[in-house]
């Protein structure tokens, strides 16, 4: 940019240089972040977003510092939007999770005590009883699915079962850790 002037005249220029801005960026970069944090949690984010609308501007706007100030202000604003719609459906989603079994199925047993068996289970191990049970997978598919071999899958499949069955028979005091081996007991 070249003119004598602060950022704050006139200038007649067709394209930003990287001096320019960094002498912009260094003189009111920490109004500029302080102006946005009036409507966002992202200063930054507005503040580059800002820049970056700044380069592609042919010509430069007549007073730069007033054009990133009234584009930060639009850009914080539709930052503080997307933040309130995030909040809202993440609030709106937690309050009506859904239940992993309708109550209409016949199972054989509460829904409910499933669901927190199943939670109980490593992560590994129930994704595969999910996938296998109720996406009907082939253990092939489930070992493509989760990346191992479908003996592996197999097995996990098999161990998760029966702990869950032994969390359903109330026998949890019989489970181990989520890592360690079980080994059956001996005489």
């Amino acid at each position: 940019m070249s003119s004598n002037r602060p950022f704050g005249g006139n200038v007649n220029v067709e394209r930003i240089d990287t001096e320019a801005l960094q002498t912009l960026l260094d003189s009111h970069g920490a109004a500029l972040k302080l102006y946005a944090r009036q409507w966002c949690h992202a200063p930054d984010d507005a503040l580059q977003e800002a820049l970056i609308e700044l380069l592609r501007q042919d010509p430069v706007p007549d007073q730069p510092v007033a054009w990133l100030f009234k584009t930060i202000r639009r850009r914080a604003m539709n930052l503080a939007r997307g933040e309130r719609r995030r909040s809202t459906h993440h609030r709106q989603a937690s309050q009506q999770r859904d239940e992993w079994f309708s109550d209409g199925e016949s199972l054989g047993f509460d829904s409910e005590e499933l669901q927190a068996a199943l939670s109980r289970l490593p992560e590994l191990e129930r994704e595969i009883v999910v996938a296998r049970i109720w996406g009907e997978l082939s253990f092939e598919r489930v070992a493509d699915l989760v990346g191992i071999s479908s003996s592996s899958v197999h097995r996990r499949y098999r161990g998760a079962l029966q702990l869950l069955h032994e969390m359903l028979d109330g026998e949890e005091d019989k489970i181990g850790q989520k890592d360690e081996p079980r080994t059956q007991a001996t005489r």
